[in-house]
């Protein structure tokens, strides 16, 4: 028991140990900002590094002689110890050990090269925010702290020693007599034996440390073993004839007086044993019996305290074992209510279920119990079989990676009926890094994969289907999809309705059949008259009349009447099976989801048969109304090209009223001038002739007369230049000839010809185009435009009272050339903005707009100038158009130009 005792004991100290140093490693490794340490773009702190390690160190200074991080290559990047900063330590068992397994890890102890003794390392890896390995963690400890925790569990005993071993039986420490050598030299004797065996001239005791390859061998001599054992029995037959002697002796002659003590102790021996421990009292008698009674006192107290602490130790075990039974039960509670069933597998081949959730019934229909009868694989025969090569596929790379996983797959539910299944899993590992179990829950996505898959039908090509080819294509994507036997598209016939003619009558194997059959006494009269029917069993018996039904072996019947827009019954669209149906069956929802496309769909057919009817009575009548639309159409024709050339002659002349009346001023200033320089002339004349010309009277005449040349002149060249602006504009605008021009000239001539509109208002024109910007198009319908746009905003785009203010700019982009023209006004109202380039539509219809002005400049636009136009207007912000057309413009034929 003694040498058990202490192999145990040693065991479970060094267990715990190991333990609670992997634990503490892996939780300093995760510890925020260790793995910046690592990161060459972020340097790190060296002040909070030297703090963290010296935090590490600080936990057990004593054992812990160095603290260090390491990179992947084995080359230490930080240690408490700085002599051993940029060492390598890559060919170290504990560096190849953790990358190896992934998981922190307790190797040692040995001596490590430029080492000088031999030491513990534990190690774990250092993982950023992305899980992504960066480093190692390593905290390296002296080896004699093995010693330390022997010496703490070892209880005290003659020639009691202890040894731990690892898996070649080395001696790792020792604590006591040193190993023998029949231990050294045979492992096989250490293996972990219940009782303890010879070894050699020595009597052991081995316990395994868990989670390590160490073993605890506690040692003793034979020879003491067996003394210790002889040396009790003889001193216990001394002690007891001594004490029958002294007994004999002492009843001869102090009989009375040990009597009375002795009945004293008794009764307090007795009381003792019904537990009750209060002090012993004292009497009268020899020192012997008074030294008698204190050791039944300190024996009273100490059991009192023992027995204290075993109830103690009791009640602390009753309390965890409460709180682990309610831990079971609330994680019981919580289990079953899940939305799904809970599984586990055992880490065996085939990972076979040792535990389902009462859940699993309503899933598969069949208790927990009858899936894990066996081996334990009675879920798996529940998959069906075309899913089961990639469902296992998938699990069993997720198993070998380590990682969790999810599955979508197929079973045959105990009715018959195939559900859909949803499986997440996760592989558990023990501390070491092995899988010990599988986890996971499922769920039924039946309802849900149902409907994902009617969504397909309904996005893809049923839905894009016409006609019979989509009552033909719904009606085999139902049936697929339900997993039932028929699924029927029907049109009444007869007035009222009396008949069902099946548009599609459709099997679970792809097939259609085509039936024509009296409604009544069938379940499509009462959709008929009800406008739904749900029948989920004993379909034949409730329509007896219906043959149609026994033959096909139908039990369940959910029916929707098609209806028109105007409420008048057209068709049916049922669902029929050989198996009875659930209350919340999804067949159900799925015929009300596509129970209104189905009806379109027949009221597009009828109407569209309807119209076809019509379009053969109505051919000749088209054909006599589409000569006079033709001939209607070219006289509108002829009759807008004539509207837009008289609004392209109405432009010019008002350019020619503005331009007479902008000439009226220099010319009327040249005449005033010249009128004041004849007065002058006849003055100086009579001046002369009378002789009475005086010098100064010259000088005034020659000054006036210079200044009245330089007024003649400056308003004869203003005028000229109205001219020749408005001669280049007119001639541009009448004779559609394609020329070479810079577009900044181009606006300055239009606004030149435009400028007697802008002098009687508060609006100005602002220009920002680059010099040089050379074109090769047609001048007269890009003038054209900027005239209508500027009038435009005149007239439309500013509120009277206000000031405005119009930018016209332009960018080359490569071949062609964006113009763009914006006012500040009011702008256009969003209702009307697709509007604004339709002819005969004005805001001022009525007060001087004829509504041709945008029409034509998006015609010059598209036409001429083969450019576009676009208008992007914000309410309240002004209008802006963006034109974009080629730099060098195509030819223009002469019709066009005409």
């Amino acid at each position: 028991l003694v040498l058990s005792g202490n192999a145990g004991e040693v065991a479970a100290l060094l267990t715990s140990t190991r333990r609670r140093w992997l634990e503490a490693v892996r939780a300093d490794a995760r510890l925020p900002g260790v793995a910046d340490v690592f990161d060459p773009e972020r340097p790190s702190d060296p002040i909070r590094v030297s703090r963290f390690l010296e935090a590490i160190s600080s936990r057990d200074a004593i054992n812990i002689h160095s603290v260090g991080l390491v990179g992947l290559d084995g080359r230490v990047v930080e240690d408490s110890r700085a002599i051993r900063r940029g060492r390598d330590e890559s060919l170290e068992p504990w560096v190849l050990r953790t990358l190896a397994t992934g998981q922190p890890q307790l190797v040692g102890p040995y001596q490590a090269q430029q080492e000088t003794s031999p030491n513990l390392y534990v190690a774990a890896i250092v993982r950023d925010a992305d899980e992504v390995p960066r480093g190692l963690l390593r905290l390296r400890f002296n080896s004699a702290v093995l010693d330390q925790l022997m010496a703490s569990a070892l209880l005290a005993s003659p020639g009691l020693s202890a040894s731990l071993v690892d898996d070649e039986g080395r001696p790792l420490a020792t604590i006591g007599v040193a190993a023998n050598e029949a231990m050294t030299r045979s492992n096989a004797t250490l293996a972990v034996n219940e009782h303890p065996f010879d070894l050699g001239s020595e009597r052991a005791a081995v316990a395994p440390v868990e989670g390590a390859s160490w073993r605890v061998v506690v040692r003793q001599p034979i020879n003491a073993w067996g003394a210790s054992q002889q040396q009790l029995l003889v001193d216990w037959l001394i002690q007891n004839l001594l004490l029958l002697g002294i007994l004999l002796g002492a009843s001869l002659w102090l009989g009375a007086r040990i009597a009375a003590p002795l009945a004293r102790f008794s009764a307090v021996a007795a009381r003792m044993a019904r537990g009750d421990y209060s002090p012993v009292p004292r009497g009268a008698g020899p020192d012997e019996a008074q030294a008698l009674g204190h050791a039944l006192d300190g024996l009273a107290a100490r059991l009192s305290e023992t027995i204290g602490s075993l109830e103690s130790e009791l009640q602390e075990r009753r309390r965890a074992q409460d709180a682990l039974r309610s831990s079971r039960e609330q994680y019981l509670a919580l289990v079953e209510r899940l939305p799904g069933a809970v599984y586990r597998c055992r880490s065996e081949p085939g990972w076979p279920m040792d535990y389902l959730s009462p859940q699993i019934q309503e899933l598969t229909g069949y208790t927990a119990a009858e899936l894990l009868t066996g081996d334990g694989t009675g879920f798996a025969s529940l998959i069906v079989e075309e899913d089961m090569p990639l469902t296992l596929a998938i699990g069993e790379a997720a198993m070998r990676e380590g990682r969790s996983f999810e599955l979508r797959y197929r079973i045959r539910h105990a009715d018959g009926r195939i559900r859909w299944i949803w499986e997440l899993g996760n592989v558990e590992r023990d501390a070491n890094g092995q899988m010990t179990e599988l986890t996971g829950v499922f769920f039924d996505i039946t309802a849900q994969h149902t409907t994902e898959q009617a969504m397909n039908l309904l996005r893809g090509r049923i839905d894009a289907q016409v006609g019979g080819d989509y009552f033909a294509a719904l009606a085999k994507g139902l049936a697929r999809v339900l997993d039932v036997d028929h699924v029927m598209i029907g049109r009444f016939l007869g007035e009222p309705p009396s008949r069902l003619d099946t548009l599609a009558l459709s099997r679970r194997d792809g097939g259609n059949d085509h039936l024509c059959f009296d409604i009544s006494g069938a379940p499509s009269g009462i959709v008929l008259k009800a406008g739904r029917l749900d029948v989920e069993d004993d379909l034949h018996s409730r329509y007896p009349a219906d043959l149609d039904l026994a033959e096909r072996k139908s039990r369940s019947y959910a029916g929707r009447r098609l209806d028109a827009r105007d409420g008048r019954p057209l068709g049916v669209l049922a669902v029929l099976d050989s198996k009875p149906r659930r209350q919340d069956d999804e067949s159900v929802a799925l015929i009300d989801l596509f129970q209104a496309r189905a009806a379109a769909e027949l009221e597009r057919v009828i109407a569209q048969e309807s119209l076809q009817h019509l379009a053969d009575t109505l051919e000749n009548r088209v054909a006599e109304r589409t000569e006079e639309l033709e001939a209607a159409n070219a006289s509108l024709s002829e009759a807008m090209s004539q509207l837009v050339q008289r609004e392209k002659m109405a432009s010019l002349g008002n350019l020619v009223a503005g331009i007479a009346h902008e000439l009226n001023t220099p010319i009327g200033n040249a005449l005033t001038v010249s009128t004041a320089l004849s007065e002058l002339q006849t003055e100086l004349s009579e001046a002369l002739d009378a002789g009475a010309l005086k010098r100064s009277m010259l000088e005034r005449h020659i000054r006036e007369n210079s200044d009245a040349a330089r007024l003649i002149e400056r308003n004869l060249q203003r005028a000229a230049e109205l001219i020749t602006h408005f001669k280049q504009v007119a001639v541009d605008q009448t004779s559609m000839r394609r020329r070479d021009f810079h577009l900044d000239e181009l606006v300055r001539d239009v606004l030149s010809t435009v400028s007697p509109l802008l002098k009687r208002t508060p609006h100005r024109v602002d220009v920002d185009i680059s010099p040089g910007l050379a074109l090769e198009s047609y001048p007269g319908p890009l003038e054209q435009v900027l005239t209508n746009l500027i009038e435009n905003s005149l007239i439309h785009g500013f509120q009277e009272g206000s000031t405005g203010r119009i930018l016209i700019s332009a960018t080359q982009i490569e071949d062609r050339v964006q113009l763009n023209y914006s006012d500040d006004g009011i702008g256009i109202p969003a209702l009307l903005q697709h509007r604004v380039f339709d002819p005969f539509y004005t805001s001022k219809l009525g007060q001087g707009g004829s509504g041709l002005g945008l029409y034509l400049v998006y015609t010059l636009v598209h036409g001429p100038l083969a450019g576009t136009i676009q208008l992007d207007d914000s309410p309240g912000q002004g209008a802006r158009f963006t034109m974009v057309f080629p730099l060098s413009a195509p030819e223009v034929d002469e019709e066009v130009r005409a």
